[in-house]
C-alpha cells in the first residue's frame, strides 16, 4: 500500500472517530438534559430557568408538551444567534434544541426517581448542568438561557457563562412563581438553578482554567480576523523564525475558554488545515474577558 493511501486511510479513520465523538457527545448531553427534566424536575414541579422553566410552567398550567414549547421559545433566540455566531454555530444549536426537546417528550414515561423535592431540585439541576456543559465543550448549545447567557457573557466580561445563566434563570423563576401563585416552590427552583450553574462552570471552566493556544500558519491574518470576529477574543502576533527553513514565521497567541476551544479549532482548520497548533492549560487567567486582576 502506497504512503498516500496509508495517509488517506489514517485521515478517514480520524474523521470517523471525530464523527462518533460528535454524535456520542450530542446524544449523551441530550439524554442527561432530558432525564433531568422527566425524572427529577417535572415530577416534582420544580421550575428551572430559561426556556425549560417557561415550558415547565406552561405544562403545569395547561398540560402542554414541554419539548415542543422549548422549540417554539428558542426560535427568536436562534435568529439573534445567527447574526452573532454565524451559521456554523447556529446549525449545531438547532440540532441540539431539536434532539434534546424531542428526547424530553419521548422520555416522559420514565418513573420518578425521588420523592424528596429538595433532592429532585438538586439532582435535576446538576444533571442538566452536566449535560449542558458536555454539549458546550463540542460547540453545541441547548438554547434558552444557555444561549442567552453565552451571548451576554461575551458582552459582560466580568460574569462567567454559568453566572450569567443563573441571573437569567432567577428572573424566569420569579415570573413562574407569580404565574403559578406558588412562592414556596421558588426555593427549590433556586436550588436547581444554582446547582445547574455550578455544574456548567465545573464542566466548562474548571474554576478559572482556560486554554493557551499557539498557532503557526502562513494564513495568520485570516485566522486572527476570524478569532476576533467569531469569538470576540484578542490575538497577539509573535515574531519567530523557522530553524529548518530560516524563514520568518508569525505565531498567533490566544487564550480562550474551554467552551470556545472547539470553535477555535474549527476556525484554524477551515483557514489552514496544515497549520501547527499548540494547546496548553492556563491554570488561571486574569484580565479583560476573564476574571479581574486580584
Amino acid at each position: 500500500m502506497s504512503s498516500k493511501k496509508i495517509l488517506k486511510q489514517k485521515l478517514d479513520n480520524k474523521n470517523n472517530q471525530n464523527l462518533f465523538l460528535e454524535i456520542g457527545t450530542l446524544l449523551a448531553g441530550s439524554a442527561l438534559y432530558a432525564l433531568s427534566l422527566t425524572v427529577f424536575l417535572l415530577p416534582s414541579r420544580t421550575v428551572m430557568g430559561g426556556a425549560a422553566g417557561i415550558a415547565t410552567t406552561l405544562n403545569i398550567l395547561y398540560g402542554a408538551d414541554v419539548g415542543m414549547i422549548i422549540i417554539a421559545l428558542n426560535i427568536p433566540l436562534v435568529l439573534i444567534a445567527l447574526k452573532k455566531f454565524g451559521f456554523r454555530f447556529l446549525s449545531k444549536t438547532i440540532i441540539t434544541i431539536v434532539i434534546s426537546s424531542v428526547a424530553t417528550d419521548l422520555l416522559t414515561f420514565l418513573p420518578v426517581a425521588l420523592d424528596d423535592p429538595l433532592l429532585c431540585a438538586f439532582m435535576g439541576g446538576a444533571m442538566m448542568g452536566v449535560g449542558t456543559g458536555v454539549m458546550m465543550t463540542r460547540g453545541y448549545n441547548t438554547g434558552g438561557s444557555d444561549l442567552a447567557g453565552l451571548m451576554l457573557s461575551q458582552k459582560i466580561k466580568r460574569f462567567s457563562t454559568g453566572r450569567m445563566i443563573l441571573t437569567i434563570d432567577f428572573f424566569v423563576i420569579v415570573g413562574s412563581a407569580i404565574a403559578l401563585n406558588n412562592y414556596t416552590a421558588i426555593l427549590y427552583s433556586l436550588i436547581a438553578a444554582t446547582s445547574h450553574s455550578f455544574a456548567v462552570d465545573f464542566v466548562l471552566d474548571g474554576s478559572r482554567a482556560a486554554k493557551l493556544t499557539l498557532v503557526i500558519s502562513d494564513k495568520y491574518n485570516i485566522i486572527s480576523d476570524a478569532i476576533f470576529r467569531e469569538l470576540n477574543r484578542g490575538v497577539t502576533i509573535l515574531n519567530g523564525v523557522g530553524w529548518y527553513s530560516r524563514m520568518n514565521k508569525n505565531v498567533i497567541m490566544c487564550v480562550v475558554k474551554r467552551q470556545e476551544l472547539y470553535i477555535l479549532k474549527d476556525i484554524v482548520k477551515q483557514a489552514d488545515p496544515s497549520a501547527f497548533m499548540i494547546l496548553s492549560d492556563a491554570r488561571e487567567v486574569m484580565g479583560y474577558g476573564f476574571s479581574e486582576i486580584s
